[in-house]
């Protein structure tokens, strides 16, 4: 495994005020698991007595495994919309992020079966879920429970999986050509038919491929929002595929719950 270092992932709503709350560490797997997990994450915090923090934040198209002693642990699958998380006191969790379609390995079941809902993670890995939460509970540093993880994985057979690989393919390509917003095109460039892609999202990804375009120029908006207190939304609007400023603070409002307006850096 790779050494815990801070970072500062997409997604994250009011980034400048979300990072003075809590600290945020990823840790790269090792190469023998690194073609299924994305990264190991850990958040930490301490506030002071009787402050709290809701965190809001836009999930990719990924599912998670959690070990969360404050509120719910388990295999979590892709959050179909925005997500918060309220801190308080002195905490931490421990978050598995598997790499798009690559978690359907380790289950019998299409991926649109956890969209939405989060399970026991001895549903899927011979584990006593209680133990495992005892164990990242106890130990001293968290990094230091990244080893147990990775051996309960590893224990699992994981077979190729052709599809699971096309899955992550796909959506990585919707995240990083920020031209794209028809799923025509995208099957086009996989030489696929839309229909074989809505299926193929279905099962590995849990959602369909117009949501991944979305989702991901969305996470984009809040990025420049998150970086500029003086971004015009209009260009925004218009770089992200909306026909105007008006069907895109629609959108961002449906998703986030707020204007665009209101999210991003204070004016100076």
């Amino acid at each position: 495994m790779g050494r815990a270092k801070p970072n500062q992932p997409k997604g994250l709503i009011e980034k400048h005020v979300s990072l003075q709350h809590f600290d945020l560490t990823l840790v790269t797997p090792s190469a023998a698991l690194e073609r299924v997990v994305a990264n190991y994450w850990i958040i930490e915090w301490d506030l002071p007595k009787g402050r709290a923090y809701a965190q809001e934040n836009l999930p990719h198209a990924s599912q998670h495994l959690v070990l969360d002693p404050q509120y719910q642990s388990g295999v979590f699958g892709l959050t179909s919309g925005a997500f918060t998380y309220h801190l308080q006191g002195k905490g931490r969790v421990f978050g598995v992020k598997f790499h798009p379609g690559q978690f359907r390995r380790f289950a019998a079941h299409d991926m649109r079966n956890l969209t939405d809902h989060c399970v026991p993670v001895s549903s899927y890995f011979d584990v006593d879920d209680h133990e495992l939460l005892r164990g990242f509970c106890a130990a001293k540093h968290c990094a230091d429970f990244a080893p147990t993880i990775e051996l309960m994985l590893l224990n699992c057979e994981i077979k190729e999986d052709a599809k699971a690989k096309l899955a992550q393919e796909v959506v990585e390509f919707i995240e990083v050509n920020r031209e794209i917003f028809e799923v025509a095109v995208v099957a086009q460039h996989f030489h696929v038919s839309p229909r074989a892609l809505q299926r193929l999202f279905a099962e590995y990804v849990g959602i369909g491929p117009k949501w991944v375009i979305e989702r991901y120029r969305m996470i984009e908006a809040i990025e420049a929002l998150n970086n500029s207190s003086h971004i015009s939304l209009t260009e925004l609007s218009h770089a992200l595929g909306y026909f105007d400023q008006a069907h895109f603070s629609k959108a961002f409002k449906r998703l986030t719950g707020r204007r665009p307006t209101e999210i991003g850096l204070p004016p100076t």
